[in-house]
């Protein structure tokens, strides 16, 4: 998180938080958990971080109503933290996008404008020991909360008849990797799965290139989650 070119982080392990403070002493980073930070609304002017995913909620009075899984909940309150204009860039599995209920997106698409998403194969983590299609994307916070039906809120299916966002459908060159259907824990679903050839390093590269994020040219106040 960074607000006016100081950086804030968040951090629940307290040993990777002092890691983190030792390689980056100008910086503020925090032991905690996400629901315990404590900063006034429209605080932050963009936030970056690699959110947790799992079928398990977070504990939060103000947005207990939603019912959010822990991975919307990140969503929901980023996007609160973040001035209007400001802009989110989040690391998330695919089922922020590509979930059948379409509530969370609409709750999304409704106070932030979508500016890109990259897929990443299903690969891209394994040093890290997982194995999950991983999206990352970027959002903009509104002027004002809107009523939308954005294309992006919804599903569709390629020509395979394999089913995903329908951002990926209409921007197929956003996708790093090709989708197939594979055995997963719960019987066959949907991954990108990596292709031979061009590096992900390079894919990415010319993938960032193509989104058309907004510059923000004045001093800038960042946190990491």
């Amino acid at each position: 998180m960074c607000i006016r070119d100081r950086v804030y982080g968040v951090e629940l392990d307290t040993i990777s938080a002092g890691i983190a403070q030792q390689l980056y002493q100008k910086s503020s980073i925090a032991a905690q958990g996400f629901e315990e930070v404590n900063v006034p609304d429209s605080f932050f002017d963009g936030i970056i971080g690699n959110v947790p995913f799992g079928d398990f909620k977070v504990s939060d009075k103000r947005y207990d109503k939603y019912n959010f899984l822990i991975h919307d909940y990140f969503f929901a309150k980023t996007i609160d933290k973040v001035r209007p204009g400001g802009v989110i860039a989040f690391i998330t599995s695919k089922g922020t996008l590509d979930k059948a209920n379409p509530s969370v997106r609409r709750y999304i698409a409704q106070r932030t404008q979508l500016l890109g998403a990259i897929r990443l194969p299903n690969d891209a983590f394994k040093n890290a020991g997982t194995s999950v299609t991983s999206d990352i994307i970027f959002l903009k916070k509104r002027d004002m909360y809107i009523d939308t039906d954005e294309d992006w809120i919804h599903l569709d299916t390629d020509e395979n008849g394999i089913e995903m966002n329908s951002y990926f459908i209409n921007n197929p060159h956003m996708v790093l990797g090709k989708m197939e259907m594979v055995s997963g824990p719960h019987g066959m679903e949907s991954a990108c799965v990596p292709e031979s050839g061009t590096s992900l390093a390079d894919r990415l590269r010319q993938a960032v290139q193509m989104l058309s994020l907004i510059h923000i040219s004045e001093p800038t106040r960042h946190a990491q989650i």
